[in-house]
């Protein structure tokens, strides 16, 4: 009896049985100290934010690297965003020589308040050689010819430093045959790419006295058609680019179209409202960048450059005023048969050609022969306000096409 009754005590105190505990997943327990001390739980702290810090590059606009040459007394933008999960503290480039010696460096310091110090630009498209970017303070031009070592490095509250990116690359002097690169389009290398296919990038070249490009005869021979222009002169083309070009013109030649006003023009045939044009094809830099022109890929044509149509971006306002507030279209008319768009010019622009004001020339080509053709208006660009320009391969028209900023009037065409 007594052996019984210590049995019955001392069960509770055994492990379960192996079987049993077999049934139930492994588990890790730690002890509590709580538990022991009789203390309250310590509150689950707050997860720390991820430190990390990451970077998204740019297509258009690569960093310095092998594949790339840069060229001698020229500069060089560079893209992409510095991405981190808490505020940046520091961002920075260096370039260095093969002895570790960093001959440029340049940092900036995000602003805590401001978005930029968690998603930090290297460049500003707006203005990418006059701005305080990163990009347009790190003077490449300054280099000799020769092989060097770019680094881009940041740091956020969370983290020290941290490399985010480091390679060699080359400079060429500039004397020398370049192949072009992605950074001497801006940042409309993907575009165009594309829009030529394969194949037809890059291509070599050399630079010349007053922004000149001598672009290889081998590829102007495989790339480039003439077409008929009412102007009395051929235009060289891209053969990518050859019946937007062609439809364009057609446009311009089947198209008519009257301002009244302050002046009154006549029904008039819109190709009479080109007075002066340059390219399509043109070998040169863009104006006062070491950007090289579209016109090098004969993808653009410069109608009526000069006076309201000069590359700054003062003109929007003007454009804005004169041809949101001041036109009016009345729509299509037709007189002895000829159907023709119907304006009405209501400000006091103080030049005309063809009695109509050179302030609305090249809109009107725009509107009713070169949108149409699938062409974008270099009025549009967020760099500068260029009315002269009408581009293929850079942005797609569409963007302004129902934007509250477009300046379009004409929905309906005559021979829609």
């Amino acid at each position: 009896m007594v052996l019984v009754l210590i049995l019955l005590l001392a069960l509770p105190l055994l492990p379960p049985a192996r079987a049993e505990a077999s049934l139930i997943a492994p588990r890790l327990f730690l002890p509590d100290p709580s538990a022991t001390h009789g203390s309250t739980p310590a509150p689950t702290p707050e997860p720390t934010p991820d430190p990390a810090i990451r970077f998204e590059p740019e297509a258009g606009l690569p960093l310095p690297c092998p594949e790339y040459h840069l060229t001698e007394k020229r500069p060089f933008a560079f893209g992409g965003t510095v991405i981190s999960e808490v505020p940046l503290t520091r961002v920075a480039a260096t370039v260095s020589d093969g002895a570790g010696n960093i001959l440029l460096e340049t940092e900036a310091a995000p602003d805590a308040e401001d978005e930029t110090a968690t998603r930090f630009p290297l460049w500003d498209r707006t203005f990418p050689f006059e701005d305080d970017s990163l990009s347009a303070r790190t003077d490449f031009a300054a280099l000799q010819p020769g092989t060097y070592t770019f680094t881009l490095k940041a740091a956020n509250q969370a983290a020290e430093e941290t490399v985010l990116y480091a390679a060699p690359f080359t400079v060429d002097r500039a004397t020398a045959l370049h192949t072009l690169i992605p950074n001497d389009l801006r940042d409309t290398w993907p575009a165009a790419a594309a829009y030529l296919g394969e194949g037809a990038l890059p291509f070599t070249y050399k630079t010349g006295v007053y922004n000149q490009i001598w672009v290889d005869s081998g590829w102007t021979a495989r790339n480039l058609v003439s077409i008929d222009t009412p102007f009395g002169e051929d235009w060289r083309v891209n053969k990518a680019a050859e019946e937007p070009f062609r439809q364009a013109v057609r446009y311009m030649r089947t198209t008519y179209v009257h301002v009244g006003g302050r002046w009154n023009s006549g029904i008039v045939r819109l190709s009479r409202l080109v007075r002066s044009y340059h390219g399509p094809f043109i070998g040169r830099q863009e104006e006062n960048s070491p950007f090289l022109s579209p016109h090098v890929l004969g993808l653009a044509v410069d109608l009526n450059p000069g006076g309201p149509n000069e590359a700054v971006p003062e003109n929007w306002d003007t454009f804005c005023t004169e041809i949101s507030e001041n036109l009016i279209y009345n729509g299509i008319k037709e007189q002895n048969g000829l159907k023709y768009y119907d304006f009405t010019y209501i400000g006091t622009w103080g030049t005309a050609y063809e009695h109509v004001p050179t302030v609305l020339q090249n809109y009107l080509l725009y509107e009713l022969a070169f949108y149409r053709a699938g062409f974008f208006w270099g009025a549009y660009y967020d760099h500068t306000c260029d009315g002269s320009h009408f581009g293929l391969g850079e942005y797609d028209p569409q963007i302004f096409s129902d934007s509250p900023l477009a300046l379009r009037k004409v929905f309906e065409y005559i021979d829609s």
